[in-house]
């Protein structure tokens, strides 16, 4: 894991979520990449022309972002790489094709949660993000700071092909030598289709130096039984596969990990079932588009 990206509105959320990925950033030595998408309005997409308003905006996040950069540069006695991205466009549509030309390996962004109906219906940026996602996202919620990660809960219902996202969890895990539980919540309704037993040789078969553990939780209710875990053992990051839009959803996890982000304290990794694959690199970090004014 080498290159991070963080989207960044300069919020107080997305700021805490900054300084969490700049001490991951610093304990595995690898390059932070902070970058802010400016919504394009429809009507100079159309027309090629972009009001002088906007030009003044992105100079004022070109400026932000510098200073952002440089702090943090300073902060962890540069020990990272920091580049900045300022670019029109929109944030859901964009961050992949960013991941895609920067080779990314884990974006970290923050989330409040859902705090009304009306976050619980429609989701945040971050929870509507994870659905596209091409690569790992690591949710860090409001107020949470980094105390390094020994310990990774991984929810699997023990019936999905699970060594793609393992891939991808193993790969984030070791450098930090982290242990990876991969718990197993059993409740009264869920079907076992593929007997637990075949699941977890197979596990042990496609990974055998790996550092991990199962773990099994009966439990009425999915995050409940997780929740459980979470409190009896010792866990500094909660992981997720998430299937992405354009197929057909997975209920177990379209379901926990949305009940996931809204509500966990800790931070949640979110592993997509169909990562891209890292090709055709182009760097786009520090380049903003060309400019029309009229």
């Amino acid at each position: 894991m080498k290159t991070i990206l963080v989207p960044t509105d300069f919020s107080e959320t997305a700021t805490n979520a900054l300084q969490y990925a700049a001490a991951i950033a610093s304990q595995v030595k690898g390059k932070l990449i902070i970058a802010t998408i400016i919504n394009l309005p429809v009507a100079p997409v159309l027309s090629e022309v972009i009001n002088p308003s906007l030009v003044s905006l992105e100079e004022d996040y070109n400026k932000e972002l510098s200073r952002l950069a440089e702090n943090l540069r300073e902060k962890c006695n540069h020990q990272f790489e920091v580049e900045t991205i300022c670019q029109y466009g929109f944030l859901l549509a964009d961050l992949n094709e960013i991941v895609k030309a920067e080779a990314v390996d884990l974006v970290v962004m923050g989330t409040k949660g859902a705090t009304n109906l009306l976050d619980k219906l429609v989701g945040t940026n971050t929870s509507e993000y994870i659905k596209m996602a091409t690569c790992p996202v690591l949710v860090i919620p409001s107020g949470a700071t980094y105390t390094g990660i020994k310990n990774i809960a991984y929810a699997s219902d023990f019936e999905s092909e699970e060594k793609i996202v393992l891939q991808q969890l193993f790969g984030i895990a070791e450098p930090f030598q982290a242990q990876v539980a991969i718990v197993n919540v059993q409740t009264n309704y869920q079907l076992d289709i593929v007997p637990d037993k075949e699941i977890i040789q197979d596990i042990k078969k496609n990974f055998p130096d790996k550092n991990f553990r199962f773990a099994q939780v009966q439990k009425s209710k999915v995050v409940a039984g997780l929740y459980e875990f979470i409190q009896e053992n010792p866990v500094e990051v909660l992981a997720v596969a998430i299937q992405q839009q354009g197929v057909v959803e997975d209920l177990f996890h379209s379901s926990i990990s949305k009940q996931l982000v809204q509500q966990t304290k800790l931070p949640l990794l979110t592993l997509p079932t169909k990562p891209y694959r890292k090709s055709g690199i182009r760097s786009i970090a520090q380049k903003q588009p060309a400019i029309k004014v009229n």
